[in-house]
């Protein structure tokens, strides 16, 4: 369990989440990647096991593939798992295989949040996202989350609706929203990655608080050839 603190100072400066999603649509743009492939294994587990069509849990190579803005891809290929992807693109979700509701969920804040548009043309899209998720954005504290300091946009009560931030490196840690009376969290674990520190080492998800997904990283492409058949 990833210990999670408010940190209680009047002291503490927290810059308005204007700023927040500035600072971090910049440091996206600075990278210069337009197209990205990510090597990685895949764990599915409860839920997101049994519609996979499996029991217990799941493990398979998998590829996540990115296309700015906006297009993503997530496939996996195992005995275990067999044949699955989740693709995003246009907004819109297309499953090739059987139809597993945390990957989706996992692909599309992936998307979201790593797929974005340039800081001037992406802030708009990023709160319209936040905003559908239920994020409250005109609302920033500080937290701590896996013993880091981080912004967060959002409510204050736990169930509320929350985008993280890593407070040093501007870098997303975790969403938590509720959709159709589902609770999701999805984290983003370790920027000391394989693929370098513009994506983590580990992407999680958990459904009404079991984890159902873990992507892990172990390599990394920001300038992988990306062909448009695969979205």
């Amino acid at each position: 369990m990833v210990a999670v603190l408010v940190v209680r100072t009047a002291l503490a400066y927290v810059p308005a989440p204007g700023a927040i999603f500035r600072h971090l649509l910049t440091g996206r743009e600075e990278q210069r990647i337009s197209t990205a492939r990510i090597e990685g294994t895949l764990v599915l587990a409860g839920g997101a096991s049994s519609e996979a069509g499996g029991q217990g849990e799941l493990q398979s190579d998998a590829r996540v593939y990115l296309k700015l803005p906006g297009r993503c891809r997530l496939e996996a290929n195992g005995s275990e798992t067999g044949k699955l992807a989740v693709v995003q693109a246009g907004g819109q979700v297309k499953n090739e295989g059987p139809a597993v509701a945390a990957l989706a969920v996992g692909v599309g804040e992936v998307c979201a949040l790593f797929g974005a548009r340039s800081a001037g043309d992406g802030r708009a899209e990023l709160e319209a996202h936040l905003r559908k998720r239920g994020v409250n954005t005109g609302s920033s504290w500080l937290a701590r989350f896996g013993g880091q300091v981080a912004y967060v946009v959002g409510g204050p009560k736990d169930g509320d609706a929350q985008f993280w931030v890593f407070k040093d490196s501007w870098l997303p840690a975790r969403i938590r929203f509720t959709d159709g009376g589902t609770r999701w969290d999805v984290r983003f674990v370790d920027y000391n990655s394989p693929a370098g520190d513009w994506f983590p080492r580990a992407v999680e998800v958990s459904r009404d608080g079991e984890r159902q997904v873990r992507f892990t990283t172990l390599s990394g492409d920001p300038r992988a050839n990306v062909p448009d058949r695969l979205f």
